[in-house]
């Protein structure tokens, strides 16, 4: 996670332990119902809707964002190895099978810049 999330997530874990104290309980979770426990994750996805719903925007899950975040990594270069580390992928082939796809960019990218190394070094 970057620093900024990080930052971001002890900011709430904080205010949540504030009001925990306040009505006599204790939060271990960052993310908890009322009770400190894990919060459903049909529930997490309706509230992800009714926030997109509001907001305007067209509807996706929460693994859309797992996707999104590989795609940037991906498109900005980094080794498949750290995409495949970041994801928690047991194998390096599953997240080349899954996102392989998307590198396709990069090679059009990289078959321009090599064509323009070998005109440069043509005019040399």
């Amino acid at each position: 996670m970057d620093n900024k999330t990080v930052l971001m997530l002890r900011l709430y874990k904080n205010r949540q332990a504030q009001v925990g104290r306040e009505i006599g309980l204790t939060y271990e979770k960052v993310f908890s119902n009322s009770f400190d426990k894990h919060i459903d994750a049909r529930m997490l996805s309706f509230r992800l809707v009714k926030h997109l719903e509001r907001a305007g925007c067209p509807r996706f899950t929460f693994h859309a964002f797992r996707h999104t975040h590989a795609s940037i990594l991906l498109n900005a270069g980094l080794p498949y190895k750290e995409i495949q580390t970041r994801l928690g992928h047991a194998k390096l082939s599953m997240t080349m099978d899954i996102y392989s796809h998307l590198s396709k960019d990069n090679q059009k990218n990289a078959t321009s810049f090599y064509e323009k190394a070998i005109e440069k070094l043509k005019s040399s």
